[in-house]
């Protein structure tokens, strides 16, 4: 920051080197934009406007909103007049691109001969640059662009085009960084090269390039300057048979409704202000010119959201339009699963394993409480099971009655009774489940910026691996992105749900113990989730009475 005060102080006590170029620039490498201007010129490091396409393309990556700028200025009574219009389109996938329009004119300019001889005053000259333009942000710390356009000039009947580019870079110290300063972060930097192709006009016999300048900007935001917020800039100019020029200048927030700005451009005292009104601001600006000062007013409109703003509707858009397709190929899952156990179901019935039906039908009952035909077929299993558990009954009551007898019998022949022996249909004890324990929770160390784009990068992989139905990488993208950060936006949600498909797939096809695993899986994710906690309970109760019934078979 000393170093920036005392190239300052240099510029402000430096001379004026107006006729130092012997009128070989064109009047375009004054720049445009009144608020650049006010500020002595130094915008190479800010450039943060529509004016940006002028002063450093790069700086056209950082702008945020569409901007439209236009700026007249007049030059005394002599005569000279310059417009100039600036619109600038950000895209928050692409970049930002820029159109610039600048004209310079003037009228009632004398002709006269090698004599001196008066011989009309109605000569007219004009001069025109269009500029089109395109920025875009490598990184959060580095945005470059470039511009390219067509100088045309017409003088006394005279008239020619030339063609030319301009390059530009605009940074800040990268987050990165952990040994920078707190300043740092308010601290920016750019580079532009005005003429990196230099535009030619012939009028007449021999044709004139525009030379090359080449600004190299610093700009500090300072947060309170008399409790006032302002920025500080300060450019270094240099250009082919030019001295170098220093260009300093400083903006002031008084008002969130008004600015006051001033600066030093090559010597010269600049000065202006800009009064602002929601999206609408009028600014004005004042520089000493080489006959008589400068007056400059213009007026810009921002429009629309700003680019964040629809970076993330956009986002938004496109999670919920993924949102919805899972949610609907979770639903056709479930439907195929569904209709699989009823006609699986139906078939047990139809083989009078009316068990095996109620097993099946209390599985559709966790999938889908309120299935219709599921109800139905229970009524059916649980009518016909009772009327086997009735059959069951009855002959064992027949069993007992006609063992009874002949214990009668042989006690009246006085006959050691024989032992009883009744088969009953075999029941299975009940079995107590308990519910798996919830996972311990324990505190992560927060991420790393390197980690948060890895477990982003992960997540995006995931939903766009889901979405082109490629469900193996899907799965793996998010349970590596899960070990990093549990809880990371709705991976929870989109992890949960596909461990609770597979499990449903695997026990429908009869794989008990790999769907119990992927609905361990599910309850480590969602410990609170009610689905996982039945699916688990059912399976392992499924277990139990298989390993009954293997037992009892031994």
């Amino acid at each position: 920051m000393r170093a920036i005060a005392a190239l300052a102080l240099l510029a402000a006590f430096s001379p004026a080197f107006a006729a130092d170029d012997g009128g070989t620039r064109s009047v375009f490498a004054a720049g445009a934009g009144n608020r650049a201007l006010a500020m002595g010129g130094a915008f190479a490091g800010v450039s943060d406007d529509a004016s940006a396409l002028i002063w450093n393309a790069g700086g056209l990556g950082r702008l945020e909103r569409l901007e439209l700028q236009a700026t007249h200025a007049a030059y005394g009574d002599f005569g000279p007049r310059e417009d100039y219009v600036s619109l600038v389109i950000p895209d928050w996938r692409w970049g930002t691109a820029g159109l610039s329009v600048r004209h310079y004119g003037i009228d009632g300019v004398e002709s006269r001969d090698d004599g001196n001889a008066l011989l009309g005053s109605n000569l007219s000259d004009s001069e025109m640059e269009i500029a089109l333009g395109f920025g875009r942000p490598l990184s959060q710390a580095l945005s470059v662009g470039g511009a390219v356009k067509l100088q045309r000039q017409s003088l006394a009947g005279f008239s020619g085009s030339g063609l030319g580019a301009d390059l530009g870079v605009l940074g800040r110290a990268p987050s990165s960084l952990r040994s920078r300063a707190a300043w740092a972060d308010r601290l920016s930097w750019g580079l532009s090269v005005r003429n990196a192709i230099q535009p030619s006009i012939r009028l007449d016999r021999e044709s004139v390039r525009d030379p090359s300048v080449v600004r190299a900007g610093l700009a500090y935001e300072q947060p309170s300057i008399g409790g006032r917020p302002a920025l500080l800039a300060l450019d270094l100019e240099q250009s082919p048979g030019v001295r170098r020029r220093v260009h300093a200048g400083l903006d002031v927030r008084i008002h969130p409704l008004l600015g006051i700005r001033a600066g030093m451009n090559a010597g010269r005292l600049t000065a202006g202000m800009g009064v602002a009104w929601h999206d609408f601001q009028m600014d004005y600006a004042y520089s000493d010119g080489d006959l008589s000062a400068v007056h400059r007013v213009g007026i810009s409109r921002v429009l629309g959201r700003t680019v964040s703003q629809r970076r993330e509707a956009a986002v938004k858009a496109r999670d919920a339009a993924l949102q919805s397709a899972l949610d609907d190929a979770f639903q056709k899952r479930q439907a195929e699963q569904l209709e699989d156990l009823l006609a699986r179901a139906k078939n047990a019935q139809a083989a009078g394993d009316h068990e095996k039906a109620l097993e099946l039908l209390a599985t559709v009952a966790i999938l889908d409480p309120n299935q219709p035909e599921a109800k139905a077929l229970e009524a059916i299993s649980q009518r016909e099971r009772a009327k086997q558990l009735q059959a069951d009954s009855l002959r064992v009551k027949l069993a007992a009655d006609s063992l009874a007898r002949e214990a009668r019998r042989l006690a009246a022949a006085k006959l050691p009774p024989p032992k009883a022996v009744v088969v009953a249909p075999k029941l299975a004890p009940p079995v107590s489940v308990s519910p798996p324990p919830a996972p311990a929770k324990t505190e992560r160390p927060p991420l790393t910026p390197e980690q948060e784009r890895v477990v982003e990068q992960l997540y995006r992989s995931g939903l766009g691996a889901m979405a082109e139905r490629r469900l193996d990488d899907a799965l793996r993208y998010w349970e590596l992105a899960w070990s990093m950060a549990p809880g990371y936006k709705r991976l929870n949600e989109y992890l949960k749900r596909e461990y609770l498909i597979r499990g449903m797939d695997s026990f429908a096809s009869g794989n008990l113990d790999q769907a119990l695993a992927y609905w361990e899986k599910a309850h480590q994710v969602d410990p609170d989730d009610p689905r996982a906690l039945g699916y688990i309970t059912r399976a392992r109760t499924q277990q139990a009475r298989t390993r009954e019934i293997m037992s009892g078979s031994r």
